[in-house]
């Protein structure tokens, strides 16, 4: 396998001219430490204080084997701890089973979410073994949670970010699969799920604001997609399933999992709504779409349930993934805004904004689950070279009247997913993110005031190296020290 015999890293190697490859490259060090980090440009605005954390794969390869997506590797955490003295950052692997077993025998012997290994898959081994915590992290209850989103969630010392191991729910039972988008709603309640599509069964869990799993629901769906968000509002779940069918014997007979699912657009996608109160569903039905991720929802007086996710014609963009492993890429139009209302009475529609090209959607958290306008989102600009992944821009979306406020870094930059921020009590003032600079190849981060993107950062801070590209974080407002 080219992954494996060293074809792989030697193709990528090849092409490390491109300087977006920076944020592919293995980082083989357990820990990193650096700051203050060096103002670039601004200033760090006074009222923000806290800590900004991310997660993402990293440790693509071992000897000459490097995975062959770029959502396989064991995951690093990051914290931007941005305090009186400026900003400092550290980064530390997720000490899970996989990374330590793999760390002592200097090699890759797991299969992942889309690099099998011959013999190894969900269905003869335990998901945790596999479990790479490479997705999201949250701040919950005073632990800070690292999450992939096949098996269980990681808890770390938010401090040192040294892990303290599987967190223990002390819910009597395994609380996997445990995904990576939990919702914390007005309440402090956590809302997640687990989405087991090769047992056909989805799994939610309600967690109280004290950390206490105080009920969790299994219910078996036919022909059950593996699902990656979901949505809260005031009295439901909202669950998007896109026309997806995994196929079992494609696992058994050595294919990754990624590669066991095949695109039935015939199906369409249906939507579960769950009662938060007595766990009834109800079944609706949209166009077939592809997406990952949703922006928020809500709920009106007469039941009509308004969300916004990120949807795609079809799954191709997430092929780029592979390639990019190789140090290639040309663009194929991936998601875009979609706004999808559905009805009480068994309706549903669409409305796709085909201008906006995006992913990584999130709101302010205080709004979670209930009316909102603003979501902020990375947009790909249609400037951007077919040859460059990524995206440009970062975009402040208001889901009533359409209105877009975007800042574009132009394409000199790959811009990874940035987040609202901000004091309890004073709402998201701020966002803020990471950037890859393909100039100087290092990672930069970035400070926007939130009801003024377009104005471009009021704060930018270097590292003295790049980070891998990473996924999902959150802002904890916190004292830096």
């Amino acid at each position: 396998m080219d992954w494996l015999n060293g074809n792989l890293q030697r193709a990528f190697r090849a092409n490390r001219g491109k300087a977006w490859t920076a944020g592919l490259e293995s980082l083989d060090v357990e820990y990193l430490e650096s700051g203050p980090l060096q103002l670039l440009s601004g200033s760090i605005p006074p009222s923000l204080r806290g800590v900004f954390y991310r997660n993402g794969p990293a440790r693509h390869e071992r000897g000459v084997a490097r995975y062959s997506h770029k959502w396989d590797a064991d995951g690093m955490v990051q914290a931007f701890r941005i305090g009186d003295d400026g900003i400092r950052h550290m980064g530390r692997y997720v000490s899970t089973k996989k990374h330590l077993n793999e760390s002592a025998a200097d090699a890759l012997l797991t299969s992942t979410f889309a690099t099998p290994v011959l013999g190894m898959n969900a269905l003869n081994t335990d998901v945790d073994e596999m479990n790479v915590a490479n997705i999201s992290v949250t701040m919950f209850n005073n632990e800070l949670l690292a999450l992939w989103e096949a098996g269980s969630a990681y808890a770390l010392d938010p401090k040192t970010l040294q892990t303290i191991g599987v967190k223990d729910w002390r819910a009597g039972e395994l609380v996997r699969p445990f995904s990576a988008h939990p919702k914390i709603d007005s309440s402090g309640t956590m809302w997640n799920f687990g989405s087991d599509p090769i047992n056909g069964v989805l799994t939610i869990f309600k967690i109280s604001n004290r950390g206490q799993v105080e009920a969790f629901k299994r219910f078996n769906v036919e022909k059950l997609p593996p699902i990656h968000d979901f949505a809260v509002t005031a009295r439901h779940m909202v669950f998007l399933m896109p026309p997806m069918e995994f196929d079992t014997e494609r696992l058994r007979s050595g294919h990754a999992f990624a590669r066991a699912s095949a695109w039935r657009p015939n199906l369409g996608t249906r939507v579960l709504v769950v009662r938060k109160d007595t766990w009834t569903c109800k079944w609706h039905e949209l166009p077939p779409m592809a997406g990952f991720h949703i922006g928020n929802a809500w709920e009106d007086s007469l039941g009509t349930i308004r969300l916004d996710f990120m949807g795609a014609q079809n799954p191709t963009s997430m092929f780029s993934g592979w390639t990019m492993m190789a140090g290639e890429y040309s663009h194929a139009k991936g998601a875009v805004m979609t706004l999808a209302e559905i009805r009480a009475n068994g309706g549903a529609s669409l409305e796709l904004v085909d201008a906006l090209e995006a992913e990584f959607p999130v709101v302010d958290p205080a709004v979670v689950g209930s009316r909102y306008r603003k979501v902020l989102c990375l947009e790909r600009t249609l400037s951007r070279p077919a040859n460059l992944p990524g995206w440009d821009a970062v975009c402040m979306f208001d889901v009533d009247d359409r209105h877009m406020n975007s800042f574009c870094f132009g394409d000199g930059y790959v811009v990874e997913e940035h987040v609202f921020a901000g004091a309890p009590g004073r709402g998201a003032e701020w966002v803020i993110g990471v950037v890859l600079n393909l100039s100087s190849r290092r990672t930069e981060l970035t400070i926007f005031e939130a009801s003024n993107l377009s104005a471009g950062p009021v704060g930018v801070a270097g590292l003295p190296y790049a980070l891998p590209f990473g996924l999902h974080g959150h802002f904890h407002h916190a004292h830096s020290r």
